[in-house]
């Protein structure tokens, strides 16, 4: 049984927008910008992870381009509007990824800036906090008489580190 991230031997491609990658045992076998199913290269184009590694840039961007011209072109799918913005696609779809991974960082680091007040906590950077509301001071000042005045000269509690400013 193959390994779930071993690269199969030969490189593939859409038809569609003509990107180019490998599939590892496992994946969906999608294209990664518009979803295709990727079909293997032909043998013939010699686009194999082994020459990948080993062959010169040159000789395989040449193989590539007659890849591309022999056979992605004359695709009935191939898209020539999609083909000409898959990098920014691409890169788009890059900075999404990234950008939900820092998100979901500071959520569970407890510094999320998308909170409603736009207030973040000076101690730990956190943005999960509250407003102490009068109700509560009241409520705090009649458990705890004179010694709540520190408190309840705050604004804000910090659910993360419990601290109030």
């Amino acid at each position: 049984m193959p390994n779930l991230f071993e690269y199969r031997e030969y490189i593939y491609y859409c038809p569609k927008c003509g990107n180019f990658h490998f599939i590892t045992y496992g994946s969906d076998g999608l294209c990664l910008i518009c979803k295709t199913n990727m079909l293997e290269t032909p043998h013939d184009y010699n686009l194999t992870q082994h020459n990948w590694m080993h062959l010169p840039n040159e000789e395989w961007k040449q193989n590539e381009q007659r890849l591309f011209d022999e056979v992605i072109s004359k695709s009935p799918e191939f898209d020539i509007n999609l083909y000409n913005s898959k990098d920014s696609i691409l890169k788009q779809r890059q900075q999404q990824q990234e950008e939900a991974i820092a998100h979901g960082q500071a959520i569970l680091e407890g510094r999320d800036k998308g909170n409603q007040f736009g207030v973040e906590c000076p101690y730990c950077h956190a943005a999960n906090v509250k407003k102490i509301t009068t109700a509560s001071k009241a409520v705090h000042t009649a458990f705890f008489g004179i010694f709540s005045l520190g408190r309840n000269s705050k604004q804000w509690h910090c659910n993360h580190c419990n601290s109030d400013f």
